[in-house]
């Protein structure tokens, strides 16, 4: 019996992107609930902080935060506005453009990033503790072409 009939006649690629989807939504589900349960962090928060230290000159303004973590504008207003309440980060218009703000890290900020990207390293290595080198080699290369076709597909116009 072939794996299609195994699923009821569903290609197997399709079965491998179902599953490739649902363990993505596992993983982050589940590094959202132990960051948020170690650290008051949400994922949200977590990748907003890495975006923001990454920036150059640890700064970014809040609509290349948008573009970087691939949300609205309205949600990083949300996001950028709760991590300043949490003394988190700190916004500042920008000198040449004062309608435009910028965000950067807090002292607090940045030690908050540094324990949470210690647990996350941690927790990463524990949930890859099963796979070989050999096979993080293959998937890399997978991914590698998955990305492309990825950008094809999305900059095919009229599908």
């Amino acid at each position: 019996m072939s794996l299609e009939e195994n699923n009821g006649g569903l290609p197997s690629k399709i079965i491998m992107m179902n599953r490739m989807i649902l363990n993505s939504s596992r993983v982050t589900q589940e590094l959202n609930r132990r960051l948020k349960q170690k650290l008051n962090l949400s994922i949200a928060k977590f990748e907003a902080l890495i975006a923001i230290e990454n920036a150059t000159d640890n700064a970014i303004t809040m609509s290349n935060l948008s573009k970087e973590l691939q949300v609205s504008n309205a949600n990083i207003t949300g996001l950028t506005t709760r991590l300043q309440a949490d003394g988190l980060i700190q916004k500042a218009p920008l000198a040449s453009d004062r309608r435009i703000y910028s965000v950067s890290l807090t002292e607090k900020g940045q030690l908050k990033l540094e324990k949470a990207v210690e647990k996350h390293g941690a927790w990463m290595k524990e949930l890859m503790a099963c796979v070989e080198n050999n096979e993080v080699d293959f998937m890399n290369g997978f991914l590698d072409k998955f990305d492309h076709q990825i950008e094809f597909f999305s900059n095919k116009r009229g599908a």
